[in-house]
């Protein structure tokens, strides 16, 4: 048991289920195993998964011919290689895994607020990469990067791509149902639940932010990813419940899915053309605005969320 109880957690919540769990007995600190749990999740999805991917599909390039096997595969091994050892870690680190992924059912407008707030958030983030491909970088650079650009780019269009409806509900459970459960359970309920014993909600909720934007390999989009985990992992921590960061990364991941379907990739950005360009100032305008909005909502969010938060002890951290 760690000698400090993080901020915003009570003593009770931080070590209920913990003193006779397997980390308990066995001294092992809740970090330390997180990180265990972090390389062998590697080792199996990453590693093993995709080995196994390659090896019965034979190719790494993603064609119509073998994209649906690839994605059956894929949401296979989510279940196989993440969900399954997920369980496991968290009767590791407690003997009841209610405090570990904490599942309250949120209020009605809390909920709505928090996904109204990611909606928002997500075309902010959007319009960051518009003016992050506008950064100059020299052309040696540009030459070793861009290929990578649009391998990450076709890859993902693959998987996301349907030309029916039917195709369109396999892929947003591939990609945007599974992982939005799996993945939280893993990084916002295992990961962060180790980090809370032992720092404070916030900076906890950012560390596993990061860690979750390193785990998908995608340096393009690194800075959101790093944004969109540590906003799940805050809304995981204010409303004590991981559905409401489910829901906020299944919208997220959703909207990508819808947003290619609807053949609207360019048409995100005010004054856009076909290419994807667009001129400066309406899309700094439609920035602020969208800024504006994610604010109002996010206040929305703190307004209702406000009860669980002053009974949990949140409260006081979240509104520093």
């Amino acid at each position: 048991m760690t000698d400090r109880e993080p901020s915003g957690v009570t003593p009770h919540q931080a070590d209920e289920g913990f003193e006779d769990s397997f980390l308990a007995r066995n001294h092992i600190h809740p970090v330390v195993f997180a990180f265990i749990c972090l390389f062998l999740v590697f080792i199996l999805y990453q590693v093993i998964g995709g080995t196994l991917t390659f090896l019965f599909v034979g190719q790494t390039e993603i064609t119509p011919d073998n994209v649906t096997a690839v994605r059956l595969l894929t949401l296979l091994g989510q279940i196989v290689f993440i969900l399954l050892p997920t369980l496991l870690f968290a009767r590791m680190m407690a003997t009841r895994t209610a405090p570990v992924f904490r599942w309250r059912t949120p209020r009605l407008l809390e909920t709505f607020f928090a996904a109204i707030s990611v909606v928002f958030l997500q075309q902010v983030l959007q319009i960051y990469l518009f003016f992050q491909e506008q950064v100059p970088i020299p052309d040696s650079i540009r030459e070793i990067l861009e290929p990578l650009r649009q391998s990450l780019d076709a890859m993902f269009r693959s998987i996301v791509s349907a030309e029916t409806v039917p195709e369109l509900l396999v892929v947003l459970v591939v990609v945007a149902v599974a992982p939005s459960v799996i993945e939280e359970m893993f990084f916002r309920g295992v990961v962060q639940h180790a980090f809370d014993r032992v720092a404070p909600g916030m900076l906890s909720a950012a560390i596993v932010g990061l860690i979750f934007a390193l785990y998908h390999f995608n340096p393009f989009a690194f800075v959101p990813l790093v944004v969109l985990g540590s906003y799940f992992g805050f809304l995981r921590y204010r409303s004590q419940s991981i559905i409401v960061a489910m829901l906020a990364h299944f919208i997220n991941n959703a909207l990508a899915v819808l947003t290619v379907y609807l053949g609207m990739e360019n048409e995100a950005l005010v004054g856009s053309t076909p290419q994807g360009d667009a001129a400066l100032a309406p899309v700094l305008s439609q920035l602020l605005l969208l800024a504006a909005l994610f604010v109002v909502s996010l206040f929305a969010y703190f307004r209702f969320s406000a009860r669980v938060a002053a009974e949990s002890g949140t409260h006081g951290e979240v509104g520093a």
